[in-house]
């Protein structure tokens, strides 16, 4: 008797060792996660959770961290500078309004914004930026040479004294009827020489008590409420004046000569003035407006970048792009014809302003649809260029972050990429629903990682990116819903509502900011769902026996959970590691499917190594 021949059921075998990163489409494969929760790619090819932060000191509010020589946080008016060569705190309280700022660093000074101050990191001082001047006491206006000499007559006509004295002052005038014409000369005599000496009063000096306190030598002021145009000494006192000299109690500036009472004094106590010739002979009373007052003005900015020893800056609703005077962020209308001056430039485009960044040595500024880039070295060759492209979406601005001379930033379309050319997305693998309609957007930055943090109104989520591998993450925001970050290059910080954490391991800033009292997490939750198992094989075959080979750290605790063919979850094992680190191999069994999902949960350390999969035929054949 003789019986057939069935052929054997071979079971085939394969190990999976390199793990993507999360895939929220539709295309994710079995190397990737459908949704994954304090993992990271720091191990890559294997999969690992993420390195607990270490929280460094509790704190009740955050509107502004920087960090410049040290860390610099603002709260509740006040700020707190702990420099990193682990000198004493500065502390200053009450010195700021309350709310969100905007911080941009030049120098050793911290600009602080809408507030309009700078913090000097170097001698811990706070001052403002902007200077004004107004006061109902006396004012005394009067011409003056380039030295800020201002002269007394002592004689005029039309003709020199025929016997004048060593240093004698004459006004030589055309008219008579009106001797103090700016077209008549100041001559001052020299015995030594023997000759007399046009004077030319092409300065005008301002004198008050404490008016030139504020304000520097090369200054750009606006002068306004004078009486020097009403009493006919000159008619361009008032405007955008630039100081030539200054004092304490004193200012100089250049003025036009012209008018009819050009030689003499005007002093003015309010809205009231009386003007004296520089004979003390002729007086004449006028009013004004309002008071004499001096300003230096700084623009309102919303978005703030440095470049070039530049401060630059737009704001939202003004179609203007600024710069400050090279080196000088006080200065920001100043306009001298120089490579030092201010700069200004309106734009075309329309909408608001949404960002502003620095990358590649361009300056960079965004709205939602366009991006304006300026050139160049100095306000001559300045050159501004504008792309209709992907740009920063509303209320991202803090998104804008540069890693590896590449700049990433949120658009309303993703996350999107420019290393200096156009953008490109990022995001595809992410479900767009996801980062839509976020009502904040901040990120923050760590060995090469973007961290990505979305805020809506009901919940939030901390996305991270690794730049180098392409791979997106999910981390935990923290229970508070709300978190800033800050990346000092070394570091990144994040405040998370109660505490400030850092998330990387212990570096010099850590121990500065906790006083060596920083405390690590220990328990990470984490979580992970595998893409569907099973569609790239042949629909006689199926899954019939896995293998997890993963390292865990001691404390880890896993639960590892399958569904198939889109079914409930179901538990089919546990493991944990107790006091040492233990390599553990977990055996699973599934009941017959199509395809097939994992699912693993729990808290603490681990490593995924690798995960074997033995697909077993469904059925033999003759």
């Amino acid at each position: 008797m003789y019986l057939p021949e069935l052929p054997a059921l071979k079971n085939s075998r394969r190990q999976m060792r390199v793990f993507g990163g999360l895939n929220e489409t539709f295309g994710c494969t079995e190397a990737e996660y459908a949704a994954d929760r304090n993992f990271s790619s720091r191990d890559f090819p294997a999969l690992s959770t993420r390195t607990p932060r270490r929280r460094l000191r509790a704190q009740t509010g955050a509107d502004g961290m920087y960090h410049l020589n040290g860390f610099l946080l603002i709260s509740g008016g006040g700020l707190t500078y702990t420099p990193d060569s682990g000198e004493d705190p500065v502390v200053r309280s009450g010195v700021l309004s309350a709310g969100k700022k905007k911080l941009v660093g030049i120098g050793t000074k911290i600009l602080i914004f809408p507030d309009k101050m700078a913090f000097d990191t170097a001698d811990g001082t706070l001052r403002a930026l902007g200077a004004s001047w107004s006061s109902s006491e006396s004012v005394e206006m009067a011409p003056c040479d380039a030295e800020g000499k201002v002269y007394t007559v002592s004689s005029w006509g039309t003709e020199e004294p025929e016997e004048p004295e060593d240093g004698e002052v004459f006004l030589k005038v055309v008219t008579p009827s009106s001797p103090w014409n700016a077209d008549g000369t100041l001559e001052v005599y020299s015995s030594s020489l023997e000759r007399w000496t046009a004077v030319s009063l092409d300065y005008c000096k301002i004198s008050a008590t404490g008016i030139g306190a504020d304000f520097a030598v090369w200054d750009t002021v606006t002068v306004e409420g004078t009486a020097a145009a009403a009493a006919g000494v000159c008619d361009d006192l008032d405007g955008e004046k630039v100081l030539y000299d200054a004092g304490e109690d004193w200012l100089m500036v250049r003025i036009t000569p012209g008018g009819e009472h050009f030689y003499g004094r005007l002093l003015q106590t309010g809205t009231s003035a009386v003007w004296n010739s520089l004979d003390g002979k002729s007086s004449l009373t006028y009013t004004t407006d309002k008071p004499l007052g001096c300003e230096r003005q700084v623009p309102d900015l919303d978005y703030l970048t440095e470049c070039d020893n530049r401060v630059w800056g737009c704001a939202s609703g003004e179609n203007v792009i600024y710069a400050c005077k090279l080196g000088d962020p006080t200065n920001w209308f100043s306009y001298r014809n120089t490579a030092a001056d201010s700069y200004a430039v309106t734009v075309g485009s329309d909408g608001d302003f949404t960002g502003a960044a620095t990358c590649m040595g361009y300056v960079l500024f965004f709205k939602e649809n366009t991006l304006h880039k300026v050139c160049g070295s100095k306000p001559s060759d300045f050159q501004l260029s504008s792309l209709r492209c992907r740009g920063v979406a509303k209320h991202a601005a803090e998104s804008l972050c540069v890693i590896s001379e590449t700049l990433y930033y949120l658009s309303p379309e993703g996350v999107m990429a420019w290393d200096g050319s156009l953008p490109v997305k990022v995001s595809g693998v992410l479900d767009a629903s996801g980062l839509a309609g976020a009502e904040r957007a901040a990120a923050g930055w760590l060995d090469g990682r973007y961290y990505l943090y979305l805020q809506w109104a009901d919940r939030a989520r901390l996305l991270v990116y690794d730049t180098e591998r392409g791979l997106w993450h999910e981390e935990d925001p923290g229970a508070s819903g709300q978190l800033e970050l800050l990346s000092s290059g070394r570091q990144l910080y994040l405040w998370d509502g109660a505490a400030l954490w850092a998330a990387g391991p212990a570096r010099e800033e850590d121990a500065v900011l906790a006083g060596g009292e920083g405390e690590a997490e220990t328990e990470i939750p984490f979580e992970l769902v595998s893409g569907e198992m099973g569609l790239d094989e042949s629909e006689d075959k199926y899954l019939s026996h896995l293998v997890l080979r993963l390292d865990a750290q001691p404390g880890a605790q896993l639960t590892v959970w399958g569904s198939c063919d889109g079914g409930r979850w179901e538990k089919w094992a546990s493991a944990a590691a107790r006091n040492e680190k233990e390599k553990l191999r977990i055996p699973l069994t599934p009941r017959r499917h199509d395809t097939m999902r994992l699912r693993l949960t729990g808290t603490g350390q681990l490593t995924l190594r690798s995960l074997s999969r033995t697909f077993a035929p469904a059925k033999g054949g003759l």
